[in-house]
């Protein structure tokens, strides 16, 4: 009985212990169950104050040499109509304008008379002329000329240009010959630089090669000589010596010029000054004027004026200058 006793205790005891093992191992009640939450914070940035905007540059010396030019202009010599428009005031132009019968567009050219146009095309008034503001040559930003380009008169739409000549070759064109019999002859022609046979660089100054190089492009000025070269021009080599006698009465371009036009002396005659001029033949016959020739060359061929049996009894003179010997008897 002794025996069965302790067993039944060992059992009991094993039994007791496999229940506490099984306890141990549940989860606790639900009531003290602890859960982990992930709670995502989002925290606003700081707002950055924007940095201030730039002024746009103050463009009212433009605007003053705008209205000193010819671009703003209302001149009846450059007929204020809508044909003519095209180019002097491109915002009124009327792409349908025609050319009629006698009056015609140019009509309104001859002062003194009262300003009359052709059956094809339309006076206006000054105060309606816009003529070539800002906006025909710049985007225009806010009221202010950013970079050039060109306002097409008939999509009112900007067109990129690559260079500024490209811009002046806009209007200044030249469309003679056309089958309306209305063309002009407004193109000047470099043939690449200005300074045809230019021999380098002087100093660091490279050759004028747009128009914008040498005219003002709201003035329209024109650069004179002496304002690149007049360090050149002093020097006691100049025209072998002579420029000092000729300064006040032969022009620049009259000994530089390489279109092969005319020289001689002014057309007009209260101007004593030999310059490069232009005979054309018109209906009452030729007239000569006095033209700028755009072409330039640094060597001078003297006898292109001084050759023998000239018109003006000029000093005879070889190509660089020199009195030829006298022939011997």
């Amino acid at each position: 009985m002794e025996l069965i006793s302790r067993k039944k205790l060992v059992l009991i005891g094993a039994f007791v212990l496999l229940l506490l093992i099984v306890s141990g191992c549940q989860a606790p009640p639900a009531e003290i169950q602890i859960k982990e939450v992930e709670v995502t914070v989002v925290v606003e940035p700081t707002a950055v104050p924007p940095e201030p905007t730039e002024a746009p540059e103050d463009q009212a010396e433009y605007h003053v040499a705008w209205e000193s030019g010819p671009h703003s202009t209302y001149d009846q010599g450059h007929g204020p109509n809508d044909w003519c428009a095209r180019c002097h005031s491109p915002q009124n132009w009327n792409p349908e304008a025609t050319v009629g019968r006698p009056p015609n567009c140019v009509s309104c050219k001859f002062p003194g008379q009262e300003m009359t146009v052709g059956d094809g095309n339309v006076l206006i008034e000054e105060a309606d002329w816009v003529a070539i503001p800002c906006a025909s040559c710049h985007v225009m930003e806010d009221g202010y000329a950013t970079e050039v380009a060109w306002l097409n008169p008939i999509a009112m739409e900007y067109q990129p240009v690559s260079t500024t000549t490209e811009l002046c070759e806009k209007c200044h064109v030249t469309t003679t010959g056309n089958a309306f019999g209305s063309g002009v002859d407004h193109k000047i022609t470099l043939g690449g630089s200005a300074h045809l046979n230019y021999g380098g660089f002087m100093g660091e100054e490279a050759p004028p090669t747009y128009c914008t190089d040498c005219h003002d492009p709201h003035t329209a000025e024109p650069k004179q000589c002496v304002d690149c070269h007049a360090e050149d021009i002093e020097t006691a080599e100049h025209a072998k010596g002579a420029y000092g006698e000729m300064r006040d009465t032969v022009s620049c371009i009259a000994c530089h010029d390489a279109s092969g036009l005319d020289v001689g002396p002014h057309p007009a005659e209260d101007i004593d000054i030999w310059t490069t001029t232009l005979t054309e033949m018109g209906r009452s016959g030729p007239t000569t004027s006095a033209v700028i020739s755009h072409s330039i060359v640094h060597e001078v061929a003297c006898d292109r004026c001084h050759f023998e049996e000239n018109l003006w009894e000029l000093t005879v003179r070889t190509a660089d200058g020199e009195i030829p010997a006298p022939p011997e008897d």
